[in-house]
């Protein structure tokens, strides 16, 4: 065979081999999303135990807590940018101080702003006490780095009665969503069809040249 036919067949098993890489990726894609509904499953259906004591085992993502303590209105902010319905609005974030002292960081949930940054705090507190469950998730890295001082924050998700004496509350979060799968299943099986093309079909075209030649 003519070192020219060579070329076809090299080219031919490099994109195969890229193919297969990228049909491997969407794979480990797929195994991402059911991992992650599978960490949901588990920690968002257990039972919802004291927060402390998810502060002292360790805390897990999606667990279900109880948390009772104080509000401390003095190191509330917001995340700005957050959309319920198609409206825009914030997210508002209060530290509580829990019973043994620690302070933990909740997203109270979601209010209307009309530029999506600015609300007006002292309208949406609840009281002092704070008794209430909720799921353990992790703060945005643009708030993390602010003065509260903590990865993660308290979703707070149940919609009991106002305290006495609180203004409307803020709208509550919904449950952790679970993910579909997605395309990504259907992408690998193009990637790796791809790459049987390229691997089978590009020898015949070869060998069809060679015999036209001949």
């Amino acid at each position: 065979m003519p070192p020219r036919s060579w070329i076809p067949l090299v080219a031919a098993v490099v994109v195969a081999a890229v193919c297969v890489r990228l049909g491997l990726w969407q794979l480990d894609r797929l195994e991402e999303r059911r991992a992650r509904n599978a960490t949901i499953a588990t920690a968002f259906h257990a039972p919802a135990i004291p927060v402390e004591t998810a502060l002292r085992d360790s805390v897990s993502r999606f667990r279900r807590v109880l948390v009772r303590g104080q509000w401390d209105y003095t190191r509330e902010t917001s995340i700005a940018g957050r959309t319920r319905n198609g409206s825009p609005g914030v997210h508002v974030i209060t530290p509580v101080k829990i019973a043994d002292a620690r302070t933990i960081v909740v997203n109270r949930g979601w209010v209307y702003s009309p530029d999506a940054r600015t609300i007006e705090l002292a309208r949406w507190h609840e009281g002092a006490a704070a008794e209430f469950t909720g799921y353990v998730d992790e703060l945005p890295s643009s708030v993390r780095e602010s003065r509260l001082g903590s990865p993660y924050v308290v979703a707070l998700t149940d919609s009991g009665a106002s305290p006495a004496g609180a203004a409307d509350r803020p709208a509550r979060l919904q449950a952790p969503a679970f993910r579909d799968e997605g395309p990504h299943l259907n992408y690998a099986v193009q990637w790796f069809s791809f790459a049987a093309i390229a691997l089978i079909g590009t020898p015949l075209v070869v060998r069809r040249q060679k015999r036209r030649r001949e």
